[in-house]
Formats: C-alpha cells, structure tokens, sequence
C-alpha cells in the first residue's frame, strides 16, 4: 500500500509538472513577463506614432530586446543542454542588457511616441503645490564649491547603478533577495519610463532657461554630467525622476535586507546618503520639477511595499508546480 501511495503522489506530481501553466512556468519567471510586458506596450505605442523615419527602427530594437528575454528565459530554464555557469551567464546577460537597452533607446523612442512636451503644466503645478519652482527658487544656490558637491552625488548614480546590479543580480548564486533586487528593478524601469512616455518634458534646465540669472557655476563633476546627459539622455525623461526614484528603491530594499542580514546595515546607511543628496541635487542641477521627484518617491516606495509580497506569492505558485525560485535553475 505504502508503494502504492507513492506511485499515486508520483503520478499527480507528475501530472502538475506536465499542466500548460507549468511549462510556461518553467521557462518564464515573472520578472521575464514583466518585462515582455512592458515590451507590448511600447511596441504598441511605436506603431501608433505618426509614421516618421525612427518608427522601423524603434520596431526592430523592441523585436530583438523581445526575443532576448525569451531566448534567456529558454536557455536559462528550458533546456539542460548548455553548462549550467553558460545558462546562468546568458540569462542575467540578457535581462541586465535588455534593460539597459530599453533605456538608451528612449531618446529615439520619445519624440516618436510623443513629439509634444508638457513642461508648462508640470510647471504650473510646481507653482500650485508648493508656492514656488524649486529650481529657481535653488537659484541662490548656484556657487561653484555647492555645485560641484551635488553633481557628484548626480553623477553617481550612474555608478550606483552599476554597483547594484553587478553585486545583487551578476555576482550572487540566486535567491529570493535577487528575485526582490529584480522584480523592484523591473518595476520602477518599467513604470518610470512609460511615465516618460505618458508625461514628456525636458526639464527646467531647458524650459526655463530665461528665467535664471546665469547659467550653472559647475566645474570638474558639473561637466561630467552634462556631457553625460547630453551623450545619453532621452532629453524628455523628467516625469517621475528616476534619479529618485531608483536610489531611493535601492535605499528600501537595502533596508529590508538588513532586517535579516546584518552585512547590508552599512550599505543601506550609504545608499540612503547618497540617495539623499542625489534626489536634492535634481532640482538644484535644474534637471527636474518638484512634481517629478514625488512621483519618483512614490514609484520607489510602491516597489519597496509590493516588491515582497509579489517575491513570495510568486515562490509560493511556482511551488505548487513544483519549481524552484526564479533565479536558482536546474542542474
């Protein structure tokens, strides 16, 4: 009987591993149909733009960012054939690249997706809100030896960036921490930049350049990030602040981490400095309105409440089938 009890168990198991829904959550992690998601909807706004030169090729840089996320998601879970440090390799690959690229492709993507800008409003509403537009009223601010101390802290944010994403998703072997890192990741990228999409602005530094006095007294690190976001910027990415939104993301999950692993104490005091800095230097450095660096708040906090909960229903129905977590495949 005992035999029997396990043949029937085997069999349902079985049976569970074999449904559609697991198959597809055997390739496909949650992260992976994020981010495909996202892809869809800017493939659909591509396509409903006004017919203009860059509509082919904004086209063809989804297609290939599309089938990168599937061909990493097959080879990292649906097949055993390649070595499992290739598998682990190309995966991350794809998914750190994919998003990286949906980044840099912005600055072809929004003035095809929406010519038009809406700074006047965003602008109005500052005045609304708050009394005053933070940008000039920082003004008073504008000395060299102040400049230069915030636009180092903007510009590590790109450094940052880096750091997190090499440490949490390229350096570690894969867990539920990686799985939280990403899936928060994944949605302030993705709902930020169909923020940019949805509310396009350039910024105070251009909309208001009459009304300032002088322009910025910046020197050695005021130029590195002029240069950088003149060579890499989407020039219409204001509305949320990602600037704030992902040091302030990073700030939260470095805090959760610390709960349960002491290591991450010191990081989550460091991030949360620097995030500090970077989120004032925004508006000091002209780059955005108050209104976007609320909104950047929110999207970060929305992705450190959610981002937990959304980790372990996901363990928990990948479970039911039998699975393992996102990040740990089979040998």
């Amino acid at each position: 009987m005992p035999q029997k009890d396990e043949e029937r168990a085997l069999g349902a198991e079985t049976r569970v591993s074999a449904s559609p829904a697991s198959a597809w959550l055997r390739i496909f992690a949650l992260q992976d149909l994020v981010l495909l998601a996202y892809l869809l909807v800017v493939w659909r706004l591509v396509w409903g733009a006004a017919g203009m030169p860059e509509q082919d090729h904004c086209a063809r840089l989804v297609y290939i960012c599309m089938a990168a996320v599937v061909l990493g998601a097959w080879i990292g879970r649906g097949t055993r054939a390649l070595p499992y440090a290739v598998r682990w390799g190309i995966y991350r690959f794809c998914i750190v690249g994919v998003l990286l690229e949906n980044y840099l492709m912005l600055r072809l993507l929004l003035p095809l997706v929406r010519p038009d800008q809406v700074d006047e409003q965003l602008y109005q509403l500052d005045l609304r809100l708050f009394g005053v537009e933070p940008a000039l009223w920082m003004e008073r601010l504008n000395q060299r030896p102040i400049i230069e101390y915030f636009s180092f802290f903007y510009f590590s944010y790109f450094f940052i960036c880096a750091s997190y994403m090499v440490t949490v998703i390229m350096l570690t072997k894969g867990s539920r921490r990686t799985a939280e890192f990403a899936m928060g990741t994944l949605i302030v990228f993705c709902i930020g930049q169909l923020g940019y999409m949805s509310v396009p602005a350039v910024g105070p530094i251009r909309y208001l350049t009459s009304h300032f006095s002088a322009p910025i007294n910046g020197g050695f690190f005021w130029g590195c990030v002029s240069r950088t976001v003149e060579a890499g910027s989407a020039m219409k990415d204001v509305f949320p602040s990602l600037h704030t939104a992902v040091p302030t993301w990073f700030t939260l999950f470095s805090i959760h981490q610390a709960r349960t692993d002491p290591r991450w104490k010191w990081p989550s005091r460091i991030i949360g400095f620097f995030a500090a800095n970077i989120i004032f230097s925004t508006m000091l450095l002209r780059w955005h309105y108050a209104i976007d660096v609320v909104a950047g708040l929110c999207l970060a906090t929305t992705a450190g409440l959610l981002t937990p909960r959304i980790v372990r229903w996901e363990e928990r129905l990948r479970a039911r089938h039998g699975l393992s977590i996102p990040w740990v495949f089979d040998r």
